[in-house]
């Protein structure tokens, strides 16, 4: 029999692209469906609101073989610890699993530091077909410098981080494409720092609004300025459509920029203190006048960043893993039962 495997979503209603290209390629090995299993019980209202009621994607636990929580460092994607031995954990923060689970997996080289010997090495994939460079007509001849991310979370720094210091830098135009979803928008918040390239409800992998190729190739810098581990989707899909980035040294940045794709900033060991946040400021400030003054160096590092990408984040190329990744786990569901 084919095996089951239950994908939980990263997000309430929300099935991220990456989820979607594992079942597009692995849809003849495996029988995949969406859905949630119970949730745990919550503590306070912060955890309730992510406590889904039944619904269509409410699913049985018992009747798969496997459980692919989908981003597993949300501890509310989960399924009851009972279910622990049929979970394929994959790591995208060196938070660690909250308990023994049936296969276990990290997604960068920090990840991969804090897992036991023995555990899978992943990586989600680029959908170069689609995030590519093309041209976009202009209506002025200044510098775009881009964001396009999660500005919901403290860790993101964005007023700290580069839209003070970039606000009076000349010959640039800062475009802000936030990642938010209802009911969590805050359109006064981007306004307050100089945002009017505003669209909701964007989430990076191409999900919910349609064009994102469209928004980084009006980009002639894109800027991930972020102090955590975690995995960069849109540094990667900026790279894939040629635009130089200038990111700050955590998740995969680092070995995109050692190949020519951008400028990487030490990120300080991921401190919060006020020093370390004014320095890497400045220093973003610094890399973008130098690309604002250096086009030569921007097309280069659009085109070193672009090879990186197809070298090392085509589709085809790391799906075998992600197969031999489910394949571990149903063979240790298999022992324990």
């Amino acid at each position: 029999m084919i095996p089951k495997i239950l994908i939980i979503p990263a997000r309430k209603h929300i099935i991220e692209a990456y989820t979607e290209y594992l079942i597009r390629y692995l849809g003849d090995k495996f029988y995949f469906e969406m859905g949630y299993p119970p949730a745990p019980p919550y503590t306070n209202f912060q955890q309730r609101k992510y406590q889904l009621e039944i619904s269509p994607l409410s699913k049985n636990p018992n009747d798969f073989d496997l459980i692919y929580p989908h981003f597993d460092t949300h501890w509310f994607l989960e399924p009851p610890q009972d279910f622990a031995y049929k979970v394929a954990t994959v790591l995208l923060e060196p938070a660690g699993a909250r308990f023994k689970t049936a296969v276990l997996a990290g997604t960068s080289p920090a990840v991969q530091k804090s897992l036991p010997v023995g555990s899978h090495s992943l990586r989600f994939g680029v959908d170069t077909e689609m995030f590519k460079p093309f041209p976009m007509a202009r209506t002025d001849s200044l510098l775009h410098v881009g964001f396009l991310g999660n500005i919901m979370t403290p860790r993101r720094y964005m007023k700290d981080l580069f839209i003070d210091a970039l606000r009076d830098v000349s010959g640039i135009r800062l475009m802000i494409f936030p990642t938010v979803w209802l009911p969590h928008t805050r359109l006064d918040e981007v306004t307050s720092m100089g945002g009017n390239d505003v669209i909701d409800n964007i989430v990076d992998g191409d999900k919910w609004y349609p064009g994102l190729p469209n928004l980084y190739n009006q980009m002639d810098v894109f800027i991930r300025a972020d102090i955590d581990h975690g995995y960069q989707f849109t540094t990667l899909e900026a790279a894939a459509c040629e635009v130089p980035v200038v990111c700050t040294d955590s998740g995969n940045n680092k070995a995109l920029c050692d190949d020519g794709g951008g400028i990487c900033i030490d990120n300080g060991g991921g401190s919060w203190q006020p020093d370390n946040l004014n320095r890497i400021a400045t220093e973003i400030r610094e890399a973008v006048i130098k690309l604002r003054d250096n086009p030569e160096m921007r097309k280069e590092m659009g085109s070193q960043g672009r090879r990186h990408v197809t070298w090392n984040y085509t589709w085809s190329d790391l799906i075998p893993a992600w197969e031999k990744f489910f394949q571990k786990g149903l063979e240790s569901v298999s022992k324990t039962l």
